[in-house]
C-alpha cells in the first residue's frame, strides 16, 4: 500500500511539473515604436525554476534579459538599453502566447508574442 501512495505521489508531482510555466523558447511580435513604426521582436526566453533568463532580438540587434524572475504563469524582466535607460518589463503566460507590459522612460504598452515552433 505504501509504495502505491509513493507511486501515485510521484506521477502527480511530475504531472504539476508539466503543468507549471514554460517559457523557454522563442516568442514572436510586433511592437510599435515611439514614432509609430512597427517593429518585429523575438523573445528568446529560458526558464530555469524562478530564473527567467534569455535575449530579445530585433532588427537593431540583441540585448540580455537582467534580474528576470518567474512566479506561477507570471514573469518580470528588465532590458538596459545604456546611460540608465532601463525598461522594465512584466508579463503573463497564455499557454502558446505572452502578453508583456512594458515601461520606458513613462511610456507604457502592452503586446503580445506567440510561441514560435523550433525546427531541429
Amino acid at each position: 500500500m505504501k509504495k502505491t501512495l509513493t507511486s501515485i505521489a510521484l506521477v502527480l508531482a511530475g504531472f504539476l511539473v508539466c503543468l507549471a510555466a514554460d517559457l523557454t523558447g522563442s516568442w514572436k511580435g510586433t511592437v510599435k515604436t515611439p514614432n509609430g513604426d512597427n517593429l518585429e521582436i523575438t523573445y528568446k526566453l529560458k526558464a530555469e525554476g524562478e530564473k527567467l533568463s534569455g535575449v530579445v532580438v530585433s532588427s537593431y540587434g540583441e540585448l540580455p534579459l537582467m534580474d528576470g524572475q518567474i512566479k506561477g504563469d507570471d514573469f518580470s524582466f528588465k532590458l538596459n538599453f545604456g546611460d540608465d535607460n532601463t525598461m522594465v518589463g512584466q508579463g503573463k503566460l497564455y499557454g502558446d502566447s505572452i502578453v508583456i507590459k512594458t515601461d520606458f522612460r513613462g511610456n507604457s504598452s502592452q503586446n503580445t508574442f506567440k510561441r514560435v515552433m523550433e525546427n531541429k
